[in-house]
């Protein structure tokens, strides 16, 4: 009986990431036909949608290939034609360009993050509050680009509202995105650094400092969206979907990120 549905395959399709049937993504019997999907990510995300993607794929055939860098980045090539089908970025700021420059289909709120200080995780310096940063022993402060990518932009708007931005900005070391601003204490280039909680988490080669109240600078959210290339392409409304679904949330928060409570109606 060459066209029974094996017990196996029954439990394929009830998998709670597969929100589309997977008989409508083409070509999946022939892997040189398999569809592919670009998805283009904040850094901060790389291993969370590492870890989703590759399941995504086991379970669907589709090809996902993934592209991490700072949001500002990403967005300003999509906006210069770079072909994406799916976006995370980790500031509202570049999901609304985007949307203002009709590149975007379908959008909603994914994630929160927050801030840490971090320094070396064989440091001794004493850093209990954010004003020790100014301490003489600090030389080098890290964080993103304060003036363009989401982490940086974050912690300058911190700093800035404790007063404090002007007596440390000639410390900063701004890196091209998070991950690099966490090399930068990972490495000793740095004694102290501003990063995602998400990011000093996946580091054995630092430690968290302090905590960095949420209420001071604007919140951290990371909008996902569908871009209109992706509207046309069922694989990539998938994993638009799949992004949402409570399996990828659950992967989101082993990283640390928290999920918020779904959009009530689509965001324009």
């Amino acid at each position: 009986m060459k066209n029974a549905i094996t017990p196996r395959f029954v439990f394929l399709l009830g998998l709670p990431l597969l929100l589309a049937a997977t008989s409508s993504v083409s070509g999946q019997s022939d892997p040189s036909r398999r569809e592919t999907i670009l998805v283009f990510a904040a850094t901060s995300t790389a291993n969370a949608m590492d870890e989703i993607r590759q399941t995504f794929q086991q379970r669907t055939g589709v090809r996902v290939q993934s592209s991490y860098a700072s949001s500002v980045t990403l967005a300003q090539q999509i906006a210069n034609g770079a072909k994406a089908d799916v976006f995370v970025s980790a500031d509202e700021k570049w999901a609304d360009y985007l949307a203002k420059e009709k590149f975007v289909s379908r959008r909603r709120n994914l994630l929160a993050n927050r801030l840490v200080v971090v320094v070396p995780s064989d440091s001794s310096l004493p850093v209990q509050r954010i004003a020790d940063l100014a301490r003489p022993e600090i030389r080098h402060l890290s964080m993103g680009e304060p003036e363009g990518g989401p982490a940086g932009k974050y912690a300058k708007q911190v700093l800035t509202e404790l007063g404090l931005w002007e007596r440390l900005k000639g410390k900063v070391v701004a890196g091209n995105d998070v991950r690099q601003a966490l090399a930068f204490v990972e490495t000793g280039a740095a004694e102290a650094g501003i990063v995602y909680a998400t990011d000093a988490a996946i580091s054995k080669k630092v430690k968290v400092a302090l905590d960095i109240p949420p209420q001071l600078g604007s919140p951290i959210r990371y909008p996902v969206v569908l871009l209109s290339p992706g509207a046309q392409k069922p694989a990539a409304v998938q994993f638009f979907e799949c992004l949402q679904s409570p399996p990828a949330s659950a992967v989101f928060r082993k990283y640390g990120f928290t999920v918020p409570e779904p959009d009530p109606q689509p965001a324009p």
